[in-house]
């Protein structure tokens, strides 16, 4: 996680207030060499906030459906 482009990067940007936009922090994951294990720590450790690895948790939890009915 230091090595992510989140780290430079104002942490409320990736915890947006309910409703708020998840735009920029998205882009920021997008540009970051570390988002695909950024999302595998999220999904592994189920993180229930915040944007990980390009994700909202709604998003996270998809994935996880997806994963485990596979």
């Amino acid at each position: 996680m230091t090595d992510g482009l989140c780290a430079q990067t104002d942490p409320e940007e990736f915890y947006p207030e309910k409703g708020g936009s998840t735009v920029a922090a998205k882009a920021t994951c997008l540009a970051c060499e570390v988002r695909p294990d950024c999302l595998d720590f999220a999904l592994t450790n189920r993180e229930q906030y915040g944007i990980w690895g390009g994700t909202s948790e709604r998003e996270r939890r998809r994935l996880r459906s997806r994963k485990e009915a596979a």
